[in-house]
C-alpha cells in the first residue's frame, strides 16, 4: 500500500462524524502474504534438514547487539546470495504492508546485498522466525484510527528552550487571518525521529529512522543509512 493510498483512506476515516477504528482489507492481505512466505521458507529449510525453531526464540527480529558490518562468517555462494536477496525482497514488501516492526533490521541487512555472508542469511531467518512467532501469538491488524492523539507538552519542560532559539528564532505557526473555521475532527501530525549515532563500527555512519503519524495512524516510515559521517548526535538528527 503506497503513501498516497494510506493518506486517502485516512482522509475518508477522518471525514466520519465520530472517531472510529477501521480494520482494513489490507490487513488480511498482509497476514495471507506473510503466512505463505513463512510456509515457503519452512519448506526450503526442511530440504536442508533445518527448521525456523533453530533460529532463536522469536522475541525480536535479531539481537540488537549483532553488528552486521563486523561479520567474519564465510561469504555466501551464488545460490545463498540469491536466496538472501529474495528473502530481503519479501521482507521489504511485508514492511509496505504494515510490518514496520522489522523496518530497521531489514534496512540494515539491505546494505549487504552485494557481498552477503552466512551470518546475514542467519539474521534474515531470525526475522522470519520473529514474524512466525508474532503470527502465532497475534495475527495483528493494519489499523487506521481517527482518534485524536493528545500529547502533553509538560514532558518537554526539562528542555532548555533558550538553547534552541538560535535554530528556531521566533518560530510560530502561521494561521491566515481570514482562514475558514476548522470543521470535522481535529488532526495532529506527530513525527518521531532518532539515529544510532556512529552506529556502523566500520564507517562510523549513523542510521536514521523516521515514523510519522496522522492522529494514531502511521502514514510514513523510513529507515536509511546516512551518507556522511558526523561529529555529533545533534547533527545526525538534523540530517
Amino acid at each position: 500500500m503506497g503513501l498516497v493510498s494510506r493518506i486517502d483512506i485516512l482522509a475518508v476515516i477522518l471525514s466520519v462524524s465520530r472517531p472510529v477504528t477501521v480494520l482494513l482489507h489490507g490487513a488480511l492481505v498482509a497476514i495471507t502474504f506473510l503466512s505463505n512466505a513463512i510456509r515457503q521458507v519452512q519448506k526450503e529449510l526442511a530440504q536442508k534438514n533445518l527448521t525456523l525453531k533453530q533460529f532463536g526464540t522469536g522475541l525480536r527480529p535479531y539481537p540488537s547487539s549483532y553488528r552486521l558490518e563486523m561479520g567474519v562468517t564465510p561469504t555466501l555462494d551464488e545460490e545463498g546470495t540469491n536466496r538472501l536477496q529474495q528473502l530481503i525482497g519479501i521482507s521489504r514488501w511485508a514492511i509496505e504492508l504494515g510490518r514496520i516492526d522489522i523496518l530497521t533490521e531489514v534496512s540494515r541487512l539491505s546494505l549487504h546485498l552485494a557481498e552477503p555472508r552466512d551470518g546475514h542469511l542467519i539474521a534474515v531467518y531470525k526475522i522470519f522466525k520473529y514474524l512466525d512467532a508474532c503470527l502465532k501469538k497475534d495475527k495483528g491488524r493494519a489499523v487506521f484510527s481517527s482518534k485524536f492523539k493528545f500529547i502533553d507538552d509538560i514532558i518537554f519542560n526539562d528542555i532548555n528552550r533558550e538553547e534552541w532559539k538560535d535554530f528556531y528564532k521566533d518560530a510560530h505557526e502561521e494561521i491566515p487571518i481570514r482562514g475558514p473555521e476548522p470543521l470535522g475532527n481535529p488532526v495532529r501530525l506527530t513525527a518521531y525521529v532518532d539515529t544510532n549515532y556512529a552506529g556502523n563500527l566500520k564507517t562510523r555512519r549513523s542510521h536514521s529512522g523516521i515514523l510519522i503519524y496522522m492522529n494514531q495512524a502511521p502514514i510514513i516510515w523510513y529507515s536509511k543509512k546516512q551518507n556522511t559521517v558526523e561529529a555529533s548526535s545533534f547533527i545526525t538528527l538534523r540530517i
